[in-house]
Order: C-alpha cells, then structure tokens, then sequence
C-alpha cells in the first residue's frame, strides 16, 4: 500500500504542471473504489504520514495531503472532496497571497483543524457542483 501511495505522490507534480486544474484533478479521481477493503483510518494516517515527510514537493503540505487523501480515500469508497482557498497575508507575512487546500466531506471539513482554515475564502471545489 505504501509503495503505491508514493508512486502516486511522486507522478502528482508534474501532472498538476502539466494539465489545467480541472484536468488533472479528473485524472486522480479514481474509477473504481478498490479499496474498500483497507481501513479507512489507517489509509488516512498513512497518507498524511507520507505527505508530511516529503520535504521535496514543490507543493506544501496542505496540498500534498489533500490531493493524496483525495485519491486514496475516495478509493475506500469515501466520497471526499477538495477546496482551494485564498487569503491576504497578514503584516507579519511576506506580501501577498496565502493558498490553503483541504478535503470536505459531506461538504464539511474532513479532519482539519478549524483554526487552519481561518481567513481563507474558497476559490475552488472539486468536484464541481
């Protein structure tokens, strides 16, 4: 299981580089839920595992984990999805834009921590509705 999750996470760059947002988050929604055997739980932790120790990603971590648990879980039959948000940096910050990205279920957020998300206006959610 883990040997495929990392195998996933390493094609996820360059496809996210190369294909339209729409496009490739198309592309990483599975077709089958054939994993609806696996713990739910467990996939979860694995996945976040994974996604917080790969220090090489030109995504961060908010991003990785939830392209990851998008995929894996909605596999075990989950039927996650995934916001994009936006925020104005704070003055402590360097100038700019701030990006956040986590996973709803059942339009709710699915495991995040509601002080994460403070400030962030969704700008995209997958699957359209």
């Amino acid at each position: 299981m883990l040997a495929e999750m990392r195998q996933v996470q390493q094609s996820l760059p360059p496809r996210y580089e190369a294909l339209p947002l729409p496009d490739f988050l198309a592309a990483i929604t599975p077709e089958n839920e054939d994993w609806q055997h696996k713990d739910q739980d467990q996939v979860r932790a694995l996945v976040d595992a994974l996604a917080f120790w790969d220090r090489q990603s030109p995504f961060g971590i908010c991003l990785r984990r939830s392209l990851l648990r998008y995929h894996f879980l909605r596999r075990t039959g989950l039927p996650l999805g995934i916001i994009f948000a936006m925020r104005s940096r704070t003055q402590q910050e360097m100038p700019g834009l701030a990006g956040h990205a986590w996973n709803t279920l059942h339009d709710q957020p699915y495991h995040e921590r509601p002080q994460d998300m403070v400030g962030f206006t969704p700008v995209y959610h997958w699957p359209e509705k």
